[in-house]
């Protein structure tokens, strides 16, 4: 390996902190507006949906250590400028602005820039601001800031190994955040099995697809309208989707066998292999499957997979002692 440790480490780990920042801001914006359909909150379980948001995303003793009880305030708060959770937006984005001063001779300087715009656009506002502002607004200068920096490190950055190890962090978190976005329907959004079907169902499974900013792209693809089995099909099957769970997880591969070329087959072969599973296992899957084997468990398996990969990494590459995810 040609790149030090440590700078590989701080690329992979400033990529999966952007890209973290921008799916929380996704899946948080996918909660609020999905339970703004208008039923009243009792109907659709608005407390149980906080609940529900911060156990999807794995954080249930962090918050329950910090709040009482899970509503709006609290979970908003805690999601977007709470720096005592190390997953919120602000940490997230402060932690990559970290990553980025240790590698700035990796980093072109409009590269640099958008980082820092991200964080001075997300750090200095606060609660109250986010909530008079609205939500969504808050969430959409998360996602803009950060497909700011994903188009100018794309354009700018020259495309070797540090690329490749930046690529694979994107890549690792947009799988896990993609498959804890889709598990948000039916461990988060659904609150009766009357509701399959039904216009409160057609709603939330928008909502999803908006939240990953691929409504358009799945009406291009069906012209059938808004159905839950293909939705789930869509976003974690379908090949031509940059954002589905399968596509995340080739582009991983993909990216990691770049970064680790050359590394020895003890190192690389571990990771490498545990990502090739996963695609394959994903390629002989439909919607029918995954359904049939309980989408929720899939879904919560497919983390503990990139959790698994991520682990390896951290232990070939990084250290003997890998970050904390």
């Amino acid at each position: 390996m040609a790149l030090l440790s440590r700078v590989a480490e701080s690329l992979f780990w400033l990529g999966r902190h952007i890209e973290r920042a921008e799916n929380t801001a996704r899946l948080l914006d996918v909660t609020y507006h999905g339970r703004l359909e208008p039923q009243n909150e009792q109907e659709l379980g608005a407390l149980n949906t906080w609940e529900a948001l911060v156990a999807t995303l794995g954080l249930t003793n962090s918050y329950r250590s910090l709040y009482d009880r899970a509503n709006e305030q609290g979970v908003v708060e805690f999601l977007t400028v709470s720096r005592q959770n190390s997953s919120s937006i602000v940490s997230s984005v402060e932690a990559a602005r970290d990553s980025a001063r240790g590698v700035r001779d990796y980093l072109s300087s409009e590269t640099f820039v958008a980082i820092n715009r991200l964080y001075h656009s997300t750090s200095q506002r606060n609660l109250t601001l986010i909530m008079a502002d609205g939500v969504y607004d808050y969430c959409d200068t998360v996602r803009q800031g950060a497909q700011t920096f994903h188009g100018t490190a794309e354009s700018t950055s020259l495309h070797d190994e540090g690329w490749y190890w930046l690529r694979s962090g994107v890549f690792l978190e947009r799988a896990d955040m993609t498959s804890r976005i889709v598990d948000s329907k039916y461990h988060l959004l659904m609150t009766s099995l009357d509701e399959i079907g039904g216009p409160i169902d057609r709603f939330q499974w928008a909502a999803v697809l908006r939240g990953v900013s691929g409504y358009e792209a799945f009406l291009r693809a069906q012209s059938g309208g808004i159905d839950g089995p293909e939705v789930v099909s869509f976003l974690v099957l379908a090949e031509d989707f940059p954002r589905s769970l399968l596509a995340s997880v080739t582009d991983l591969q993909q990216a990691l066998e770049l970064a680790t070329d050359g590394a020895a087959d003890r190192l690389r072969n571990p990771a490498l292999g545990l990502v090739a599973g996963l695609a394959s296992k994903l390629r002989y899957e439909s919607a029918e499957t995954l359904l049939g084997k309980g989408l929720h468990q899939y879904l919560v398996d497919s983390q503990a997979a990139l959790a698994q990969i991520s682990g390896r990494l951290g232990e070939a590459f990084f250290g003997a002692s890998p970050r904390a995810t």
